[in-house]
């Protein structure tokens, strides 16, 4: 598995070398909102579905761009999540010591010390200009971190300008600023000479009973025989909640009466 994945351009796959271009994001998070646009309609006819995530979609520019619209009204410059993690971070910024090295270029270095300030926690060389630290966050999430923020706290400046303009309301504004045509209503459409599409019988989901689950199971999958069933109320083990002495969803034992 090493060697496959080190066949693979490290900009592909790894963090430390994709310069930024993910904002942080690592995971399938992203296409997984995908699914929660889905969800509920994966089963029904291919109609109906495109019909339905239309809609949705549809339904969620139009109450993202009316919040965007709103809070850009009321003078905010950046998103509520951005606003979140600085705040965040500027908390956790309270208690580090933060030695200038070079005022010309904002060459700093952060050291954290605890709360009382008994011992150091980690040092780490920041960059205001080149908007690097050692920690890696400024650089991959394009806005500062804790350390970044508490040099901009020592040389009295402001955070704004070390956050890109992708987290600035209106980007997020102009994201949701397209509009959707309402769909033409099926007594309206044309006539359709197509080739006709009839479905395979064999590939229907039975109607009764659990699919079957393509997953591949592993040893950890397998339950071990020699371990006695604990009960989900009383937490004992050798029996289930359904034959709890202490009142489960079922009967009591027989020997217990």
């Amino acid at each position: 598995m090493c060697d496959w994945a080190n066949r693979i351009d490290y900009t592909l796959w790894t963090q430390h070398r994709d310069e930024g271009r993910r904002f942080g994001h690592m995971t399938t998070n992203i296409s997984e909102c995908v699914n929660s646009i889905l969800k509920g309609v994966r089963n029904l006819p291919v109609c109906s579905l495109v019909k339905s995530s239309y809609g949705r979609l549809a339904e969620l520019f139009v109450r993202k761009g009316r919040e965007a619209e709103a809070q850009l009204g009321t003078g905010q410059q950046f998103s509520q999540q951005l606003v979140k993690a600085i705040e965040a971070n500027l908390k956790a910024s309270r208690c580090f010591t933060v030695t200038l090295y070079d005022r010309e270029n904002s060459e700093f270095t952060v050291a954290e010390i605890t709360p009382t300030g008994s011992f150091s926690l980690g040092s780490y060389r920041v960059s205001l200009q080149a908007q690097t630290c050692d920690c890696g966050y400024f650089q991959a999430l394009h806005y500062p971190c804790p350390h970044a923020l508490a040099c901009c706290a020592y040389s009295r400046l402001t955070w704004h300008p070390y956050v890109h303009e992708v987290y600035s309301l209106r980007l997020v504004f102009n994201v949701y600023w397209m509009g959707f045509t309402p769909p033409i209503p099926e007594g309206f459409w044309p006539p359709y000479d197509g080739p006709t599409v009839i479905p395979d019988p064999s590939m229907r989901r039975a109607a009764e009973g659990r699919p079957r689950s393509t997953r591949i199971r592993t040893s950890m999958d397998e339950a071990d025989p020699n371990r006695l069933k604990t009960c989900g109320l009383c937490r004992e083990a050798g029996h289930t909640c359904r034959r709890c002495p202490q009142g489960g969803f079922g009967s009591a034992p027989r020997d217990s009466a």
